[in-house]
């Protein structure tokens, strides 16, 4: 099987990431992988290439090279038009990827699900997490059409451990997690004696936090994702479901300029050491925690900043990991199923984009 990818946000840090590791790979090399991958095309925010055929290493990383990171739907309209005019072998696949963060995708994954026969691997997890419940069933109902897996966690287990549960009718009676590198970061820093907005600046500068520190310490980020996990577990919910407290107060949000928002945290500097102090005198760390609760088949999902024993499972989380606690019938409070590993990065993210692809082709596998 012959698997043609077509990389939506193809300029962005994750897209053009991806494009080079499935060069230097040689995932396109059928003497390195039974079932090789080709890239036929790229869009960007305004232009695409396609090539049925394949488009060349030089002309690919020409490509990803512009200073471009998402698609809007006239672009893209195109692609899946020509993509569908072309007669590929039956032993060829159309995989489509979307590698953007934008909010305006939901449409595009609809056209492909409703109106193609085309595949959607996606490490966007806002078409996910803005759209409705029954829209969400849509859209994930065939596992070998459409994978998501990179949308949490930047494609650690998660997404496909909860969905394996569901369908072994053993649903997690609750999700507990820490789903950003950024605040995870933030709180460690914290616990060194650092001040918050020192810590805050400092990430910003490193590249750490989104383009404005405000929407990772809004909590939204968090919400999307421990909203999708909610969803996957079967539980019909929305955003407006959960009961969300920012990393900081909504107030300091207001302001729209990175520099100002920045130099306002300095008024928490003295609030959080603090509050890390009182949490170290009965030994415990503060985290950023998602969670869902089911409680005779209801789900209650909540996010807040919280002090958890030192000693925990999430306290002794490190760095800007990631990890999330699932218990279910089968994985009770005292074993409960335990997942860390990075939260983003892009050789990561991207390489579990390229794992996501291969899962697209083992449903179409032919056993001889």
């Amino acid at each position: 099987m012959l698997q043609n990818v077509i990389v939506v946000g193809a300029c962005g840090k994750v897209g053009s990431t991806l494009v080079r590791q499935i060069f230097e790979r040689k995932d396109f090399d059928s003497k390195v992988h039974t079932n090789p991958t080709r890239i036929i095309g790229l869009v960007s925010y305004s232009d695409y290439l396609f090539n049925s055929k394949g488009i060349s290493q030089k002309d690919c990383l020409e490509f990803t090279a512009r200073k471009e990171d998402f698609s809007k739907k006239p672009v893209l309209d195109k692609v899946i038009s020509i993509a569908k005019k072309t007669k590929f072998p039956k032993r060829e696949e159309v995989v489509f990827v979307d590698v953007t963060a934008s909010k305006q995708m939901l449409s595009f994954h609809q056209d492909i699900i409703r109106k193609t026969k085309f595949s959607l691997v996606t490490a966007n997890k806002n078409p996910l997490a803005l759209c409705s419940f029954e829209e969400f069933k849509e859209l994930t109902k065939s596992p070998a059409r459409y994978s998501y897996r990179c949308s949490v966690m930047a494609g650690a287990e998660s997404i496909n451990f909860v969905q394996d549960l569901k369908d072994l009718n053993d649903s997690p009676t609750l999700i507990q997690g820490c789903f950003s590198g950024t605040l995870a970061l933030i709180c460690n820093e914290l616990e060194k004696g650092k001040l918050l907005s020192e810590i805050i600046k400092e990430a910003k500068e490193k590249g750490y936090t989104e383009p404005h520190p405000r929407d990772d310490l809004n909590g939204l980020d968090v919400a999307r994702k421990i909203l999708i996990l909610a969803r996957t577990a079967g539980y019909n919910v929305n955003l407006d479901d959960i009961q969300l407290e920012p990393f900081i107060p909504k107030n300091y949000f207001e302001k729209e300029s990175i520099e100002e928002f920045i130099k306002t945290t300095k008024e928490l500097d003295e609030e959080y050491s603090k509050k890390v102090k009182n949490a170290s005198k009965k030994g415990s760390v503060l985290r950023y925690i998602a969670e869902l609760e089911s409680v005779n088949g209801k789900p209650k999902m909540s996010i807040s900043l919280k002090e958890v024993p030192k000693d925990s499972v999430l306290g002794l989380l490190k760095g800007t990991s990631n990890k999330i606690v699932v218990i279910s019938k089968a994985y009770p409070k005292s074993t409960p199923y335990v997942v860390e590993a990075p939260g983003a990065g892009l050789e990561v993210t991207a390489q579990n984009i390229r794992r996501d692809l291969l899962s697209q082709l083992l449903p179409k596998r032919k056993v001889f």
